[in-house]
């Protein structure tokens, strides 16, 4: 076999390569990340929301706060009036009374929702807590995967630079026009990394096309340095 035969154990060098890149792409640190950084997303979304829910509840409070103030005030102004020995009419006792009573009946039910409202302001607070420490959690978890990744991808590295090197030694005195010639079909889909092949069996030894004997021999005669591509599948042949 030629020297040529060390561009098939490039081939093979460069095809370890291409697993090791594609085993980059699909870690399932990368995956956990995104999924780690999605529910960071979420969570600050859901922060925004409570601050929105908690600044509505607060206003809607205050101004509850003030209506049982107003009432309240009110109330004591009837009450005042009724127990100050200053209104002599019966009748007009009685309306006082009921006037009294209905003033505190609704600031009765005005107080319920006040505290019906402190109740689901005090709720906002604990969901923004956990929510709070869900979100220093899962910074937490971004921080350990993202270390965990990055272990990985340099270790990856590492087996990729040890490849390009020993890959360089293996091409490093082929003739330029053919390593080119190679380099540039490789990056073609349909031949799945594999741009060279043996000239064997009277053909390729990729796509198997058997040649006329007259043209396989007509290869088999040309000088070692001698560009060869297979008429079918156009990858470079290797004696």
């Amino acid at each position: 076999m030629s020297k040529l035969s060390q561009l098939l154990e490039a081939q093979e060098l460069d095809l370890a390569g291409d697993r090791l890149a594609e085993r980059r792409r699909s870690l399932s640190e990368l995956e956990s990340l995104r999924l780690s950084l999605a529910r960071a997303g979420e969570l600050d979304e859901a922060h925004r929301q409570l601050g929105v829910r908690r600044e509505e509840l607060g206003r809607a409070e205050h101004s509850l706060d003030e209506e049982v103030a107003t009432i309240a005030r009110k109330a004591k102004e009837v009450e005042d009036t009724l127990y100050g020995g200053t209104v002599r009419s019966s009748k007009e006792l009685t309306g006082l009374q009921t006037e009294l009573r209905q003033l505190r009946e609704k600031q009765s039910g005005l107080e319920e929702r006040e505290m019906a409202l402190l109740e689901q302001i005090e709720q906002v607070g604990r969901d923004t807590e956990a929510n709070r420490l869900a979100r220093t959690q899962c910074d937490r978890d971004t921080r350990d995967i993202s270390n965990a990744l990055r272990t990985v991808e340099s270790e990856i590295d590492g087996e990729l630079e040890q490849l390009a090197a020993q890959r360089r030694e293996k091409v490093g005195d082929l003739p330029e026009a053919i390593v080119a010639e190679y380099e540039r079909l490789r990056g073609k889909e349909k031949m799945t990394g594999r741009a060279a092949a043996l000239l064997v069996d009277g053909g390729c030894g990729g796509c198997r096309v058997k040649l006329p004997v007259l043209e396989y021999n007509r290869m088999k005669a040309k000088p070692e340095d001698t560009l060869l591509t297979c008429p079918r599948c156009a990858r470079v042949l290797v004696r």
